[in-house]
């Protein structure tokens, strides 16, 4: 292989690695790697709906699986617990059928959560309270309820990837 060509062989593999490093990429996750399992109890309902604690919850475990590298584990052998309750939930009617079933309707949902090292007792993420609407329409499909849960889940998880 001629000088020429060995250059340029070696600048397409070094010119990748600068633009990827000169942008902040890292390989690395942006989870705690000092944290490996996790353990994610029932939430709370503070509700009068019933039954939103365990499909929120379900939801939670889902996005932890989908987006993190952590590994459920009961609670007294976990690194980590996530905790939190429904603190808000309704649901504005805004047209029905004859037959009383909702055409549109706005559900809001509100979670308060918090992330814990239970080795040392510290928060990873502290106590924190969002909120989430979705719109109901009879010819989407996805029940309002778990639009709004499964977003206020990936929520969730998304603070839990952020830096601390």
């Amino acid at each position: 292989m001629s000088n020429r060509k060995r250059r340029y062989v070696m600048l397409l593999g070094v010119v990748p690695l600068l633009v990827l490093a000169g942008c902040g990429y890292s390989h690395r996750t942006l989870l705690r790697e000092d944290i490996g399992t996790i353990n994610v109890p029932v939430f709370d309902n503070h509700t009068w709906y019933r039954g939103l604690e365990a499909e929120l919850t379900k939801r939670m475990v889902e996005e932890v699986e989908l987006h993190t590298q952590l590994h459920f584990a009961p609670r007294d052998e976990a690194d980590s617990v996530l905790e939190g309750a429904l603190v808000d939930y309704y649901q504005d009617v805004g047209a029905k059928r004859t037959d009383d079933d909702v055409l549109l309707a706005r559900v809001t949902a509100t979670v308060r959560f918090r992330w814990v090292d239970r080795l040392t007792g510290r928060e990873i993420v502290p106590w924190q309270t969002m909120r989430e609407s979705a719109l109901n329409v009879l010819a989407l499909g996805e029940p309002p309820e778990d639009r709004v849960l499964r977003r206020l889940a990936e929520r969730v998880v998304e603070k839990m990837r952020q830096p601390w």
